[in-house]
């Protein structure tokens, strides 16, 4: 009898704010189920390589430190307040009128990310280097205004990025305009040192980090499409409706206190994603080269649930909408993970 090839296992979780919490919820429920069949594998050794953006990258770098996902779900309820406090708070008086740089700071995030990170890793705060599963983390770097993925070793030519700091990663791709400052960090380490200036959010050109993992799997590694299995998770789709009676609004509108036209672009990237793997699925199907891919996603409609939202009732619905995720799609996700 021929051996059944192993598969390639990618795990995508798209960027999306404090909707983050939805795909936490799908992964606690998968990680319980998981264990309950599999006892003895780790959560993260059912992927081989896991692709997040902004705060998937949170979630993806959390996972691959062997974080279990219910503590995720945790990390979000306890620190919305924290990371995305009232907006008003943001503004401070000066020379009689109001500056703003960005709505949030970024100090409590990059702060509570070092702590729970570090708790993973014997009390040190892990590099890139030490995550336990190869991960794809997108970045823009708005020094040379190029776009980056930031790599775990899992190739030769990937000589730098593994030196990095994992929170400062994580904090570099979830650093999205207007809601927080761009990143600069320095690092230094018995691999090198160096800085990377104005990280932003990786989700300005993929939100949606699936093609990100194909191209990884198939250009970098190797594998062809049929050896590839594909999990994405997706944070919620908006429906972001422009009336017929529009008129020009100004800067308040589209950018403060809700970033309307970057919730535009997020999920607008997300959604293009879908429709660039469909194509690809095509395509290879005609071949014989299909792979398996699953998307996780919940459409929110009109009543979309903002990237900073932090009020009790909309922690509690974005939880219930991950509940009801994982009852529809955690037995297909387990049987694409056993196929």
């Amino acid at each position: 009898m021929t051996e059944k090839k192993k598969k390639f296992t990618i795990l995508s979780i798209d960027g999306g704010g404090i909707r983050g919490l939805i795909p936490a919820k799908v992964l606690s429920d998968l990680e319980r189920e998981l264990k309950r069949t599999d006892p003895d594998k780790k959560f993260h050794e059912h992927f081989n390589l896991i692709c997040g953006t902004s705060t998937g990258a949170i979630l993806a770098i959390a996972i691959s430190l062997g974080i279990p996902a219910g503590d995720l779900v945790e990390f979000y309820r306890e620190n919305a307040k924290a990371i995305f406090p009232k907006w008003y708070l943001r503004i401070i008086p000066r020379k009689s009128r109001a500056i703003i740089t960005s709505i949030y700071s970024n100090k409590s995030l990059r702060k509570k990310l070092e702590e729970v990170f570090a708790a993973a890793n014997n009390g040190i705060p892990p590099l890139i280097n030490d995550l336990k599963t190869n991960i794809c983390i997108p970045v823009f770097n708005g020094n040379d205004g190029q776009i980056n993925v930031l790599k775990t070793k899992h190739h030769e030519e990937y000589i730098r990025d593994y030196k990095l700091p994992a929170h400062e990663v994580a904090l570099s791709s979830a650093s999205a305009p207007v809601y927080f400052p761009p990143h600069t960090f320095r690092f230094s380490n018995e691999h090198g040192s160096g800085i990377n200036v104005n990280m932003i959010d990786g989700g300005i050109f993929a939100n949606n980090p699936s093609l990100i993992g194909i191209l990884e799997a198939t250009e970098k590694l190797g594998y062809e499409f049929s050896d590839i299995r594909l999990l994405s998770l997706g944070t919620g789709k908006g429906r972001h409706v422009i009336k017929t009676g529009w008129k020009p609004k100004d800067i308040w509108y589209w950018l403060f206190p809700q970033p309307r036209l970057l919730d535009i672009i997020l999920d607008s990237q997300a959604q293009i994603t879908e429709q660039y793997i469909a194509f690809i699925k095509r395509i290879a199907a005609r071949q014989n080269n299909d792979f398996d891919y699953l998307r996780v996603q919940y459409d929110l409609g009109g009543d979309t649930i903002d990237l900073n939202a932090s009020e009790k009732k909309d922690l509690q619905r974005l939880e219930a909408i991950g509940d009801e995720l994982s009852k529809n799609y955690v037995h297909k996700i387990i049987t694409l993970l056993k196929n």
